[in-house]
């Protein structure tokens, strides 16, 4: 026989209501096993803002940061983009073999929180953005052309131009870099006074700590920062990359407006306006001499 709840005779179940009460009791007892008691679920029924937190855990995946990833969390504030924000803003599930290959945030207090060697009178947390790059997204390898179909031209982030104008659309440095599944250390901006100097001349500016990024890791920071916060990164100045165009030309990432994210070559390594400078990257630990 079929029991139906007082009133709902009528009414088409969806949601959690097509739960039985199989699974409702098999859930309280998983619950009660850990401790969970009635005056919790009081709280769940009568607190809202503790309601919604408990189903933001639930719905990443019940995720969170390492003690490591948590401290450095704590340390750079909202200049951090790890595990829990990959699954709330892009619906990311990692495997347990992935928490435990970047459990280990690799950049301690005591860097984090040392002056910024771009930035007088600032530390490393203020003007630097921590985060975890991904190698691929929902199966597919996480290059630039697939971060322009996970943010088309009609919202925000975006690109400046897509596969039907942008230049770059078969271009190697486009479809087959990924960032590697690891931790990112990157200043937020442009390094000051690199501009109007070939490249040269601006790898040789950056501290032995720092070496200038891919278009692929620049082009992830600055969509994953906006994603976040809605900031617009070198909103008029672009930053010459490692990669170089099938043109010879070398690769810059900028220039980033409500218009979208702007890739573009600039010709050869030579000195260029005074709106071309370089972008830096923090290099892993174990590649720091």
């Amino acid at each position: 026989m079929e029991v139906r709840a007082m009133g709902s005779t009528n009414q088409t179940k969806s949601g959690l209501w097509t739960a039985g009460f199989g699974e409702v009791g098999a859930t309280l007892s998983a619950l009660e096993k850990h401790g969970v008691t009635p005056d919790h679920l009081a709280r769940l029924r009568g607190e809202d803002t503790y309601a919604k937190r408990v189903a933001e855990f639930m719905l990443r995946g019940g995720l969170e940061g390492s003690v490591h990833q948590k401290l450095a969390r704590a340390i750079m504030g909202k200049n951090f983009f790890g595990i829990e924000d990959w699954s709330a803003l892009y619906g990311v599930n990692f495997s347990q073999k992935q928490l435990r290959a970047i459990a280990e945030f690799p950049w301690g207090e005591d860097i984090l929180s040392s002056p910024c060697p771009f930035h007088k009178g600032k530390t490393i947390r203020e003007t630097h953005v921590a985060f975890l790059g991904l190698d691929r997204y929902m199966g597919k390898p996480l290059t630039i052309m697939k971060w322009q179909e996970i943010h088309p031209g009609s919202g925000q982030p975006r690109f400046y131009s897509y596969p039907q104008d942008c230049w770059y659309k078969d271009e190697k440095f486009a479809n087959n870099p990924t960032c590697g599944f690891r931790w990112y250390l990157m200043p937020l901006l442009i390094v000051p006074d690199s501009e109007s100097k070939t490249y040269q001349d601006q790898v040789a500016m950056l501290p032995t700590e720092y070496e200038a990024p891919f278009a692929i890791e620049e082009v992830s920071k600055d969509l994953l920062y906006h994603r976040k916060h809605g900031t617009f990164l070198n909103s008029n100045r672009y930053v010459r990359c490692q990669d170089v165009a099938s043109s010879g030309y070398r690769v810059s990432v900028g220039d980033f407006d409500s218009d979208g994210l702007s890739v573009d070559d600039w010709a050869g390594d030579g000195r260029s306006d005074d709106v071309v400078g370089v972008a830096a990257s923090r290099k892993y630990p174990n590649l720091e001499s």
